[in-house]
């Protein structure tokens, strides 16, 4: 089991390193305040997607850590591939929890839709400390309902490792330091950060263990 005891010395650490940059491209809502905002301390700085990209300059190179949440523009994404492969080489940690249904991500194979029905199909882990603690039932449950964390799975790219799976053996998350100088955290739909918050189960686990391994991570390839 991890050790919780200095989650605040986590959040701390990522926020002194810059946070977490949460690139939005849906516009509207503050992320200040919110369920998000408040549980993990202030770690995420939502960006505006379409004025990040409009920039002459690569705005994704003033950060460390970026999120592309489940419901980003992918056809922006795939507009400014240059600009986000530029950002890994220069060492970037990026977190991907969007389908993949363009080739923007680099290595990446696309999102597959299973063809296994919901009711018949889990998503399982695979042992990282990411999941360390969370029950599988609250990983593919939310509020007694199936299918909200993940309905797809894609390829891992060679060498990447592989940390949650479908019954079926496909890979649903991977973990890929070898495709780029930078690291790559992608899951085909599943987001590890928000998908437990609005429920008391251990799925809230999912974006705590994240993040203290993103720190020990960073500290480990020495970005700061």
């Amino acid at each position: 089991m991890l050790d919780y005891s200095n989650v605040q010395g986590c959040y701390n650490y990522l926020k002194s390193v810059g946070g977490i940059a949460y690139i939005d491209t849906r516009g509207g809502i503050s992320m200040e305040g919110s369920t998000m905002d408040t549980f993990y301390g202030g770690v995420f700085k939502k960006i505006d997607g379409y004025r990040l990209f409009q920039e002459t300059e690569n705005g994704l190179l003033q950060y460390k850590v970026v999120e592309i949440p489940t419901n980003a523009d992918e056809i922006l994404l795939m507009e400014n591939k240059e600009k986000i492969r530029e950002f890994l080489d220069a060492g970037g940690i990026l977190l991907s929890f969007t389908q993949n249904y363009l080739e923007w991500l680099p290595g990446n194979s696309l999102y597959q839709a299973s063809a296994t029905p919901i009711k018949d199909r889990m998503v399982v882990a695979c042992g990282h400390e990411i999941t360390d603690g969370v029950r599988e039932y609250d990983m593919n449950y939310r509020c007694g309902v199936k299918g909200f964390f993940n309905r797809g799975f894609f390829k891992a790219p060679k060498d990447a490792s592989v940390i949650l799976q479908d019954s079926d053996g496909e890979c649903v998350a991977y973990i890929d330091d070898i495709t780029t100088k930078g690291l790559i955290l992608s899951t085909a739909g599943a987001d590890l950060i928000g998908f437990g918050l609005g429920e008391s189960s251990t799925a809230k686990r999912l974006g705590v263990n994240l993040l203290l391994w993103l720190e020990k991570t960073m500290k480990e390839r020495e970005i700061a």
